[in-house]
């Protein structure tokens, strides 16, 4: 397996993707927030966005 071979050879460089992936996640999750509030106004409004 690719990963495997990737995984032996540089393990930190592993973590480190899966780091900047879940970083990824949750700066698109917050701009959809973000972008949704704006869109749809009251609609979905939360406590955060006061």
């Amino acid at each position: 397996m690719m990963f495997e071979a990737v995984a032996q050879t540089a393990p930190w460089q592993v973590m480190a993707f899966c780091v900047l992936l879940m970083g990824g996640i949750i700066v698109v999750v917050e701009a959809a927030k973000s972008s949704r509030e704006v869109f749809w106004g009251d609609l979905f409004s939360d406590d955060e966005y006061d």
